[in-house]
């Protein structure tokens, strides 16, 4: 196995790691944290005391993604610059990846946070209500890119790797 191939094959594992983080953070710890009074009524947690918790999480997310998403940007730019640059589709999809990475990280997160230093009350508004529910479609958005990128980029290196496989050109 080349170091080429090795190098594609990380990269899928990068973008493979990162689209189970989003969905892991989505669909399993939101709906337990957003719901833990049903869970421990004992406990006596608030949704606001939830978000509080979400955002810790979401901030070690945030790590992950913007990592990646330098990553994602050399890889992609190295690969577009290497091969004969006759499709800009995973550029494109890459870019945006990126772009959606940095709105969660560098524009919904800490005006979440802001809302949260604020108190509870602030927490409770339309508009953090509208700010919230904007930073879960870039959230969703980001996923469905990222398999969308995944699967790209899977087709493409099956077709680099297998010398049977002919185009219909």
């Amino acid at each position: 196995m080349g170091l080429k191939l090795i190098l594609h094959i990380a990269y899928l594992w990068l973008i493979g790691i990162n689209i189970g983080a989003i969905a892991t953070c989505g669909i399993f710890v939101a709906p337990i944290v957003f719901n833990a009074y049903s869970f421990l009524p004992d406990l006596g947690i608030t949704q606001y005391d939830s978000g509080i918790l979400m955002t810790q999480i979401f901030l070690k997310l945030n790590t992950l993604l913007n990592v990646s998403a330098i990553l994602i940007l050399v890889y992609e730019l190295l690969a577009f610059n290497l091969s004969k640059k006759t499709s800009f589709f995973p550029l494109t999809i890459n870019i945006i990846n990126v772009l959606l990475i940095f709105l969660f990280s560098f524009y919904f997160t800490p005006k979440i946070i802001e809302a949260q230093t604020q108190g509870a009350a602030a927490t409770a508004t339309p508009e953090f209500a509208t700010l919230h529910l904007q930073s879960e479609y870039v959230f969703k958005f980001l996923f469905i890119m990222l398999t969308l990128s995944f699967f790209t980029r899977f087709v493409l290196l099956f077709i680099q790797t297998n010398p049977n496989y002919k185009s219909k050109k």
